[in-house]
């Protein structure tokens, strides 16, 4: 198949791993590219390196922060995460559509209104403390991102609300119309990529920020690390320093982040799904460039 750009993570990443059933769905005779085309669909691509001798399709990926790197001729931009991106690659703001998982079919409507609040962490912050304990402490119900993508949307649809720190979690759950709200429970929240999805449904960026970070154990030397790291602000620009860890959680810390998630999530105007004729209105014109797109390369589309 054309050589799809996928963020390959240790552990798995269902954000990630949306790429693995959305593109094959979407194209079925998407391997007619193989050897063509990289293929940048569903995450965080972008990062300045690229082979300037290769096509490169983007359906919907985006940078983290990163400069976009020398602009060459073999870049097929059908539309980009958000505006911070089309701003990065020098392209028309009209191309920042939104990320391309909202295309993915099991996004479908309905959830349990009754349920507890759902907390879905970064999949790096999941595996650095037990999550699980922390929210049951909270009242709320832990979803590892580490698991399938449909095993998180079955986790995600008990829920009556949604706490996302992955990014992925938040549009997931604004496509499928559950109540949402952003959190930061470690330093390596990227608000570039947040604020860049965020703009293309008109949603202001406004998220729950923890004071204090939660690890099992740290070693003396990445503790130091990153002690120096908070002193010179490292990432300020889209990362949070200031939660960088460097000493393992207490007894204390667990309970002051517990309250402080507990106390937020019994609040329901916390939580807000877009405007559905955003939302909307966004998938129908990616819906529109994947049609381009399968014509010009003249491919299937089974949207």
């Amino acid at each position: 198949m054309a050589l799809i750009q996928h963020c390959r993570i240790d552990g798995g990443n269902f954000g990630d791993d949306i790429n693995l059933q959305l593109w094959s769905r979407l194209f079925p005779d998407l391997s007619k590219l193989t050897g063509q085309i990289l293929f940048y669909g569903v995450g965080t691509l972008l990062d300045g390196r690229h082979d300037a001798a290769a096509r490169k399709v983007v359906l919907g990926t985006g940078l983290g922060g990163n400069l976009a790197g020398p602009p060459d001729a073999n870049w097929d931009f059908r539309w980009v995460r958000g505006p911070g991106t089309a701003r990065e690659f020098g392209i028309p703001g009209e191309l920042a559509l939104g990320d391309s998982a909202i295309l993915w079919p099991e996004l479908l409507p309905g959830h349990d209104r009754t349920g507890p609040v759902g907390l879905i962490p970064h999949h790096a912050t999941w595996d650095g403390f037990d999550w699980a304990s922390v929210a049951s402490k909270a009242g709320m119900l832990a979803i590892s991102p580490r698991q399938t993508p449909g095993a998180v949307i079955a986790q995600m649809r008990t829920c009556s609300r949604i706490l996302a720190e992955s990014l992925h979690g938040a549009i997931c759950a604004d496509a499928m119309g559950i109540p949402w709200a952003a959190c930061i429970l470690a330093h390596r929240f990227n608000e570039f990529k947040w604020r860049d999805w965020l703009a293309t449904v008109n949603r202001p960026y406004a998220p729950l920020a923890m004071n204090v970070p939660l690890v099992r154990s740290i070693t003396r030397t990445k503790s130091m690390a990153n002690r120096l790291a908070r002193l010179i602000r490292y990432q300020r620009s889209t990362r949070r320093p200031a939660l960088r860890p460097v000493a393992a959680a207490t007894a204390q810390d667990v309970a002051r982040v517990a309250a402080a998630l507990d106390a937020y999530g019994r609040c329901t105007r916390n939580f807000f799904c877009s405007d559905s004729s955003d939302v909307a209105r966004q998938k129908q014109r990616m819906l529109l460039r994947c049609e381009e797109f399968a014509r010009d390369y003249k491919l299937q589309f089974t949207p």
